[in-house]
């Protein structure tokens, strides 16, 4: 019986890493997936709200690939690709109007700006938990600036 529960209470302690990475690569799709409807809207929408909507709309794209650790040339790349598709799929979508274009950008906008929060918190977690792992009197690993 001691046994059983030294393995449960080692798997637990084992696992919660584990969900707290997973917490992560969703808040990071989701943080992705919201800067890509965040650009798809700006980009149909240029003309109605103004290019500058569409170039931050763009660079916050690029950030949001820059955050996983690509290269920003790789990032770059992969937000001209989404470009692609948004310019391939604009052919089968309806026209908005003005007021449906300020709606849809203050929307998407505002949703990215919760899914990076969202991603912020998570990393803090993902941090804190990675962080307790080691005993207090351990030395603790500072990269070098």
């Amino acid at each position: 019986m001691r046994t059983f529960l030294s393995v449960c209470f080692i798997s637990l302690f084992s696992a919660i890493p584990a969900f707290a990475d997973h917490g992560y690569d969703d808040a990071y799709r989701g943080y992705v997936g919201a800067a890509y409807r965040h650009l798809a809207t700006a980009y149909n929408c240029r003309a109605l709200i103004g290019r500058s909507h569409f170039e931050d709309a763009r660079v916050a794209a690029e950030n949001s690939l820059r955050l996983s650790g690509l290269p920003t040339d790789i990032a770059l790349r992969s937000v001209e690709k989404m470009l692609e598709k948004i310019r391939r799929d604009e052919k089968t979508e309806q026209r908005l109007s003005f007021a449906q274009c300020a709606t849809k950008s203050a929307t998407t906008q505002a949703e990215l700006q919760t899914r990076e929060k969202k991603l912020q918190s998570q990393r803090k977690f993902t941090k804190r938990i990675a962080g307790d792992d080691l005993p207090s009197d351990a030395p603790r690993y500072e990269p070098d600036p």
